[in-house]
């Protein structure tokens, strides 16, 4: 009977085992590193895929809300509520308010101009910059949304019909597309998203 461990049992890890049980440190390592890389991955086009839903919401919504008072026209000063640029671009003018007066132009009721604070407002896409864009009259371009991939009206007379003529506009078709810039991490595809909707304008004219 022995009293005391041999020499091998008090030893503990030989190098052998260390550098083994360094290895499968390493490889489980990686593995967690390479998993947190992919969730983040994931997070950030997931944050990109809502931005895209939420800009491509706001510019509908922006053009359809111009659009619904493109051509108030109060005083019956005949003004031209829409002016077509392009299937990318058009004018819209209304009379909305500005008798508080010089103080306060952009308060009060309609006063007869369309001079004051969005009355008179070119709605444009511009693809070099993948966003909507509101350029007042006579002021710097705005930007509306980003990731915007297209937009398109299309132009509709009283019977339905399309039409170029911007006194015969009665109804204008929006569509408005957005998409990420980045693919999925996974199925390595991109997102988009098209919305599309219809706005009735009044669009009047001196004579109408």
């Amino acid at each position: 009977m022995k009293n005391s461990l041999d020499a091998s049992d008090e030893a503990g890890f030989t190098l052998a085992e260390l550098m083994i049980s360094m290895l499968i440190f390493l490889v489980l390592s990686s593995g967690v590193f390479a998993l947190i890389i992919e969730m983040e991955r994931a997070a950030g086009y997931q944050a990109e895929v809502q931005a895209v839903l939420n800009n491509s919401r706001l510019a509908i919504q922006t053009v359809g809300r111009l659009l619904r008072q493109a051509g108030n026209d109060p005083g019956n000063s005949g003004l031209a509520g829409i002016t077509i640029v392009s299937p990318s671009e058009l004018r819209v003018r209304a009379d909305i308010t500005g008798s508080a007066g010089a103080g306060n132009p952009d308060k009060g009721d309609p006063d007869g101009d369309t001079v004051d604070s969005g009355e008179d407002v070119t709605i444009r896409y511009n693809s070099a910059g993948r966003s909507l864009e509101l350029v007042p009259d006579g002021g710097p371009a705005q930007i509306v949304a980003l990731d915007i991939s297209d937009v398109r009206f299309d132009y509709y007379d009283s019977s339905g019909s399309t039409t170029s003529n911007s006194a015969d506009v009665r109804r204008i078709g929006v569509s408005v597309s957005g998409s990420a810039t980045t693919p999925d991490p996974r199925s390595r595809q991109v997102f988009a998203v098209t919305l599309s909707s219809e706005f009735h304008v009044q669009n009047q004219w001196a004579g109408l």
